[in-house]
């Protein structure tokens, strides 16, 4: 550490990306005591992994992520870990909801960016897990008003 940054902490976070800042929040709610040392080697927070385009740490539903439904050898479709990334991803937008109704965020508009949840195919047989996938998910609760896989209007929306 540098004479910049105090000698002594509880807990030293390495990075000022959304990662090292979400736990510090958890941290300071949970245990306000703690104190919280976060080291960054960049100008600014948020620089590098925690960009949209790098997916460091973003958040989301488990709309599209093929790799969350896995095809079973029986040919039915595992959407568990798809349940347990949305149920995670809900928790989070709950968190954020609390700390927005606190104070602890003005604007969440300003980090919460909203985008179209698509998954491209490529070979013949990629289609057809898509739709066999589509029936699991859109029959649960976590996934209202899922589009169809194969409707090929919503994309411009």
């Amino acid at each position: 550490m540098t004479d910049d940054h105090p000698q002594s902490a509880d807990v030293v976070l390495v990075g000022a990306g959304i990662m090292s800042m979400t736990l510090a929040t958890f941290l300071k709610e949970l245990q306000p005591h703690l104190k919280v040392e976060i080291v960054e080697r960049l100008e600014g927070e948020a620089q590098e992994s925690s960009g949209a385009w790098n997916n460091a740490g973003t958040g989301h539903a488990a709309n599209c992520e093929l790799n969350y439904t896995p095809q079973r050898p029986d040919g039915s479709i595992d959407i568990a870990k798809a349940l347990e990334v949305n149920v995670e991803f809900d928790m989070s937008r709950q968190f954020w909801s609390y700390l927005v109704k606190k104070g602890a965020i003005d604007l969440p508009d300003a980090f919460i960016h909203p985008v179209p949840h698509m998954s491209f195919l490529n070979g013949t047989d990629r289609p057809a897990f898509l739709k066999k996938r589509h029936a699991p998910l859109s029959a649960h609760p976590c996934y209202p008003g899922r589009g169809s896989p194969a409707d090929h209007n919503q994309i411009p929306d």
